[in-house]
C-alpha cells in the first residue's frame, strides 16, 4: 500500500465479519448501497455483534473480538454490483450464506488488509464516514507506526 496523503474514510462492519476480513477469509464486503470509493479504506468494527453469523460460523469467543473502533486499513480495488450468478460464484469471497433479500447488492473488493497494532476507539456511522476528531491523532500515530502516513 502506498503512503497516504490524507486519512481515508472508514466503513463500520459488525463482528465476526470484520474478523474474517482481518484473517483474509472474506475479501468482498457486501452492502445494500453503492459505495463510490476505491483506494484506501479504514476498517471500523461496530459495537454490536451479528449473532446469527456468530452461531453459523461457530465463533466460540465472539465476545472477545475487538469492537467499537478502527482495527485495520485495506485497499478497495473495485466496487461491483452483484448479479444472481455472481452472488453464487463469489460466495467464497463474500461469505454471506443467506440469499440476497434486496437487490441490487454491491461488493467492495478488498485487498492489502493491514491490521493496526492497537484498536483506535471511536464511534461508527452508517455508510462511509470520516474519523471523528477525537480519534484523529491516535489514528495518525497508528498509521505512522505502520509507515503508511
Amino acid at each position: 500500500m502506498d503512503k497516504l496523503t490524507e486519512i481515508p474514510p472508514a466503513l463500520s462492519i459488525k463482528q465476526p465479519w470484520a474478523d474474517l476480513i482481518l484473517r483474509n477469509e472474506k475479501t468482498i464486503e457486501v452492502r445494500e448501497w453503492r459505495p463510490d470509493h476505491t483506494g484506501p479504506l479504514l476498517i471500523h468494527v461496530s459495537g454490536t455483534l451479528d449473532w446469527k453469523t456468530v452461531e453459523l460460523l461457530g465463533y466460540d469467543a465472539a465476545l472477545t473480538l475487538p469492537r467499537g473502533g478502527v482495527v485495520a486499513i485495506a485497499q478497495v480495488l473495485d466496487v461491483i454490483e452483484f448479479t444472481p450468478e455472481s452472488w453464487i460464484e463469489l460466495r467464497p469471497k463474500h461469505r454471506v450464506i443467506h440469499p440476497p433479500v434486496r437487490e441490487p447488492l454491491y461488493g467492495l473488493v478488498l485487498s492489502e488488509v493491514i491490521p493496526l497494532r492497537q484498536r483506535v476507539p471511536c464511534r461508527g456511522k452508517r455508510m462511509l464516514f470520516p474519523i471523528p476528531r477525537d480519534a484523529d491523532s491516535k489514528l495518525k500515530n497508528e498509521l505512522h507506526r505502520l509507515e503508511l502516513l
